[in-house]
């Protein structure tokens, strides 16, 4: 498997990942932009992708500082891995 492969793969298991411990703690640590009755875990396989992605925007907010912290990790992660992948391509020359 290539490095491609294996950096996609890696970062569609961080959303997944992250999406279930979001999931765990969202009664309390999120809030929806909009009103809404309850956050689903659409709304936080949404958030995930979108912090994965870099684009960081979504439709719900991080409201407690441990959600935040988790946030700012998978973001830190995000960003090791496109550093790695670079690093691997800029090597090859």
């Amino acid at each position: 498997m290539d490095i491609v492969t294996k950096t996609f793969l890696f970062n569609i298991m961080c959303i997944v990942i992250f999406s279930l411990i979001y999931m765990y703690i969202s009664p309390d640590n999120f809030a929806a932009l909009q009103t809404k009755d309850k956050i689903t875990y659409i709304d936080l396989i949404f958030y995930s992708t979108t912090i994965q992605s870099g684009v960081g925007l979504s439709d719900i907010n991080a409201v407690t500082d441990l959600a935040k912290i988790l946030s700012i990790i998978q973001q830190l992660i995000m960003l090791a891995s496109v550093f790695i992948l670079i690093k691997v391509f800029y090597n090859k020359k």
